[in-house]
């Protein structure tokens, strides 16, 4: 058979274990604060694609509370290929913990086109549209991830929550009365929400959210 032309192979069998190695040893030095990284660090563009290293890279700078090198690891984790929807979720929650939300977002997004049911990947959309102020889209994203883990108290309390910040009361109050029906001890927490936003409401008498949560239900879900 005649041999591929190189151009078209993307790239010899051994590639994925040779940088992963790589990558492994260059992370290694970083965190053990040995010169020799920064003489290998240019080297790692020999592998610009690989998705999983630039993401070591990254959690390694980010341990070591070096922001800007973190956030170029980052950004070459979240363009390169990703085998793998926790690996795009894990690379979201790195930017997480930077504080840039934009990318996060796009971050679980890319990870939400490879798993379309993954739960936790739309509760963290979620999340990051709300640290944006993205409201409405925020509570989309909560839906959907309490569409598919329909016992999470966390995805129905912070869908009310969206609901509310988006001046969409009455569909809050029953994401707040679904949150308070799968974990009936949050009933304080739900109150606190309520009086926290300026979109919400006033409960003189706690007994009186209590009734209308629980009439919202249709059943009693008790003290």
């Amino acid at each position: 058979m005649p041999e591929h032309s190189s151009k078209h192979r993307r790239g010899p069998p051994h590639e994925k274990p040779a940088a992963a190695e790589f990558f492994q040893r260059v992370a290694e030095l970083l965190a053990a604060g040995d010169p020799q990284a920064a003489r290998l660090l240019p080297e790692l563009d020999r592998f610009p694609d690989f998705a999983p290293g630039w993401l070591l890279i990254g959690e390694v700078m980010l341990r070591a509370e070096r922001r800007e090198a973190a956030l170029l690891a980052l950004r070459r984790a979240l363009v390169g290929r990703v085998a793998t929807a926790a690996l795009s979720h894990r690379i979201g929650q790195r930017f997480v913990q930077l504080g840039c939300f934009e990318p996060a977002a796009d971050a679980f997004r890319k990870a939400l086109s490879v798993a379309p049911d993954y739960a936790a990947a739309w509760y963290s959309l979620g999340l990051a549209l709300q640290d944006m102020q993205r409201h409405g889209a925020a509570a989309e994203a909560y839906r959907a991830a309490l569409r598919l883990q329909h016992r999470s108290h966390e995805a129905a309390f912070n869908l009310g929550v969206a609901l509310q910040d988006d001046g969409r009361l009455e569909e809050a109050l029953d994401a707040y009365a679904e949150a308070l029906r799968l974990k009936p001890g949050a009933f304080a927490r739900i109150a606190q929400a309520l009086i926290s936003s300026p979109t919400g409401r006033l409960w003189l008498r706690p007994s009186a959210l209590r009734r209308d949560l629980e009439s919202r239900l249709g059943a009693t879900l008790g003290a």
